[in-house]
């Protein structure tokens, strides 16, 4: 429990625009229903496909100066949005690992619970993503 709350704080944090109602859809998921391999499986297909992807293409890119942004001319990564990606990147392994683990051991509510947060945290990477511009240059 400690964790899902420290991630909803990361993720009020992060976004600023969870509301009590989101927190809500969290709490009676996760007391509800059961997560399979399949779901996991899911999850790490499209996260691997529309973060780590186009997040390895972005770190690639040279730092952006000061002032300036990635255009298709001038292709660059700002550092403070490549750092925040990179520690919801760590958050969201965590999360895979945490879901894993609880559908290995037959905990259905912790691994409800575990994905849920992760699903959370990769939405808040693809937001993350979506902001970095990458989609301008076909990643």
């Amino acid at each position: 429990m400690k964790k899902i709350i420290a991630i909803v704080i990361v993720a009020f944090a992060l976004t600023g625009c969870a509301t009590m109602e989101k927190v809500g859809t969290v709490i009676s998921a996760a007391q509800n229903f059961q997560i399979t391999q399949g779901q996991v499986d899911s999850a790490r297909n499209s996260y691997d496909g529309f973060v780590l992807g186009p997040l390895h293409k972005y770190a690639l890119l040279p730092r952006c100066k000061t002032g300036q942004t990635l255009t298709i001319n001038n292709p660059c990564h700002d550092r403070k949005l490549l750092k925040q990606i990179r520690t919801v990147d760590i958050q969201v392994a965590k999360a895979f690992l945490d879901t894993q683990n609880s559908i290995t051991s037959g905990d259905s509510k912790g691994a409800v619970a575990a994905y849920t947060t992760l699903k959370g945290l990769i939405d808040i990477a693809k937001s993350l993503i979506a902001q970095t511009g990458m989609t301008v240059l076909g990643a």
